[in-house]
């Protein structure tokens, strides 16, 4: 015996099937939206994350180059004086200990100002750059760490003339007065020694040439405190650029 469908019951079916299949493509959307949304928002977290992170390490490095500027500004100025002391020696007691004294500072350890490179780091290495939508940020953030670049550049210069000083300086000075502190691990100076001490060498063509030396290692050091107040006008730029773009208090 043949079956008939009421087709009120059919018309019916579909219109359930196609609401479904609505629905279905509706939740499936919302979804899609939902967890797009979702990592907009994460991004846009990590992204205000990474900009505090670098207003912090310009922050830092804005005191370090304030305290490197004013020690290499006293190394110049010790250099100026050794060197006018040997275009201008005459072999009497007094220049010997003069030399001595100051010569002590000029040839100290480097003051390098070594900028904080963690979230530079993170943002070149670890796919951080793509985060940061803003393009005025995006802009200062890499004119600063080519500002960071020349400075450490121009390190390197002042390490060589620095070791070419030291070198001369074994030359003419003799660093018995100049004693190992066991604690601190660090040369000080014999003063009661000092007012006695004698150079090891008197010709006046090596006390110049020491001279010049001392003036050439004054010309680096002057250009790499210019590339140390560059460095700090770009960092308080770009504090204030992030600051203002992040609307950050």
């Amino acid at each position: 015996m043949e079956v008939h469908h009421h087709p009120d019951i059919r018309r019916k079916d579909l219109k359930e099937y196609i609401l479904e299949g609505l629905m279905i493509f509706m939740a499936v959307t919302l979804g899609f939206f939902g967890e797009n949304l979702r990592e907009d928002l994460m991004e846009h977290s990590k992204e205000k994350e990474y900009i505090v992170s670098m207003i912090e390490d310009a922050e830092t490095d804005i005191v370090s180059f304030n305290k490197n500027i004013d020690m290499n500004k006293l190394r110049v100025l010790k250099l100026d004086t050794i060197s006018t002391l040997c275009f201008n020696y005459e072999n009497t007691a007094k220049n010997d200990p003069a030399m001595y004294d100051v010569v002590r500072y000029c040839i100290k350890y480097p003051d390098f100002a070594i900028p904080v490179e963690r979230t530079m780091f993170q943002l070149k290495n670890a796919g951080g750059m793509r985060l940061i939508q803003n393009k005025n940020a995006i802009d200062s953030i890499i004119y600063y760490d080519e500002m960071v670049k020349k400075l450490v550049n121009q390190q390197d210069y002042y390490e060589l003339h620095l070791r070419v000083l030291l070198d001369a300086t074994e030359q003419l000075f003799n660093l018995k007065y100049f004693p190992l502190n066991h604690k601190t691990l660090r040369w000080e100076a014999d003063v009661k020694g000092l007012a006695s001490a004698k150079l090891m060498d008197h010709n006046t063509n090596d006390i110049i040439s020491f001279g010049n030396k001392a003036k050439i290692f004054q010309g680096i050091l002057i250009f790499y405190l210019v590339r140390l107040e560059e460095a700090k006008k770009h960092a308080t730029n770009l504090i204030g650029t992030l600051k203002g773009e992040y609307d950050i208090k």
